[in-house]
């Protein structure tokens, strides 16, 4: 494999981590100004649930993080990229196990 095409494979997870974030931001910035909206209307904006959209973000992350891991490992077995694979695999992990432990702990 020639070797831009080893430097774009290792390069994919931090290109779609910078895209996520930057969705993400237009998405607060598009979910700020409707609030701004609705409040300059004089009405009282819909609550919004954060724990659910962060659940999302956890699967959607561990999912990413799973399916680079198995191309990878399948790719080659003992390359560094594997990190490109297992750490948005944890991050993701992480987020829904920081969920599952929260909302157990609002239940009781």
């Amino acid at each position: 494999m020639s070797t831009a095409a080893q430097v774009l494979i290792a390069a994919l997870p931090l290109v779609a981590v910078a895209l996520l974030a930057i969705l993400t931001f237009f998405f607060m910035l598009w979910d700020y100004r409707k609030s701004r909206i609705i409040l300059e209307r004089g009405e009282k904006p819909v609550p919004r649930n954060v724990d659910d959209k962060i659940l999302l973000l956890g699967i959607v992350a561990l999912f990413v993080g799973v399916g680079l891991l198995v191309f990878f490992v399948v790719r080659d077995p003992a390359s560094n990229a594997l990190l490109g694979g297992i750490i948005p695999a944890m991050t993701g992990l992480g987020v829904v196990t920081h969920y599952a432990f929260a909302h157990r702990n609002k239940t009781r």
